[in-house]
């Protein structure tokens, strides 16, 4: 268990996690879909399917996991049978159908078809750390991420929460690294960087397994293009691209914190879960403070 994305948002001061959080969490408990229900989404166990627990906590840090199930119809096959249908109805009252009379037509065939439909499943595992103040979630999209605060805000009654944001546009900053070739003590460049111009003509520059520290990258630069996504490393222990809402992406383990959990043997899947999620909240721990940091340097970009 460990995420591959971080989407962080900020707590309220005042916020607290219910005393009783498995009962607060019980009543949204994933439920698969019925007959005639095309979503159905809830908590599930960080451990797995076969077991009841809904989280875990270790310190300050609690592991919550939320399920999503979709069924899957195809629009060109809900499209073809429509099409059939409306043929027919047509051909019968020698008239065309108004769009509202097709639209219910496609409701009452997409709830016959349901039964028939295959099933999609997601899971989304989010952390809550109490002593930083911040919920983290495990999604590559903002869209998903608010679904899983959705279902959070259900289970506590509210949840105070906003996106971590910069003072200054993210850009700037990513900027002013690569032109100063300087950043804060414990981190580093990676191999990643996306540019874009700054005069909004479209153009983009993606680079993957490229230093940036080279003559290419500040030739970019010189020519108006700003950083808008950057490849870090912290503390040679994990990697990751920065975007330019903060959002982190492509979050890895270096082989150096690979090897010291390579150290658990002959564990069972929940003592790996377990220490997974000690080594993952351990980690964005450290991590998050320094990120905070990193952008209250004094920006000096013309």
């Amino acid at each position: 268990m460990w995420f591959r994305n971080l989407r962080i948002y900020t707590l309220a001061p005042d916020f607290s996690v219910p005393e009783q959080l498995d009962q607060a969490l019980e009543p949204m408990r994933f439920k698969p879909c019925g007959r005639s229900e095309m979503a159905s989404f809830g908590w599930a166990s960080p451990f797995g399917r076969d077991s009841e627990v809904l989280f875990h906590k270790i310190g300050p840090c609690y592991l919550v996991s939320a399920r999503k199930e979709e069924k899957v119809l195809p629009s060109s096959v809900v499209n073809a049978q429509l099409d059939e249908l409306v043929a027919q109805r047509e051909a019968e009252l020698a008239r065309k159908l108004p769009s509202k009379e097709k639209q219910a037509m496609k409701e009452d065939l997409i709830h016959r078809l349901l039964p028939q439909a295959f099933s999609k499943f997601k899971q989304v595992a989010a952390m809550i750390d109490t002593q930083l103040g911040i919920v983290v979630v495990d999604a590559s999209s903002a869209s998903a991420a608010e679904d899983v605060l959705g279902l959070l805000r259900s289970s506590f009654g509210s949840l105070p929460v906003k996106p971590w944001f910069a003072e200054h546009p993210s850009e700037l900053y990513f900027t002013q690294f690569l032109r100063q070739q300087q950043l804060a003590d414990g981190f580093e460049f990676g191999d990643e960087v996306e540019l874009r111009d700054a005069n909004d003509s479209g153009a983009v520059v993606r680079c993957r397994q490229h230093d940036l520290s080279g003559t290419e990258i500040e030739t970019h630069l010189a020519h108006n293009k700003q950083v808008t996504k950057l490849g870090l490393i912290w503390q040679q222990r994990v990697q990751f691209v920065l975007e330019q809402d903060l959002a982190i992406k492509r979050f890895k383990a270096t082989d150096v914190l690979v090897d010291e959990q390579d150290k658990l043997v002959d564990a069972t899947p929940e003592q790996r879960i377990d220490a997974d999620f000690a080594l993952l909240s351990g980690e964005i721990g450290q991590l998050f403070p320094q990120l905070v940091s990193l952008f209250q340097t004094e920006l000096s970009v013309n």
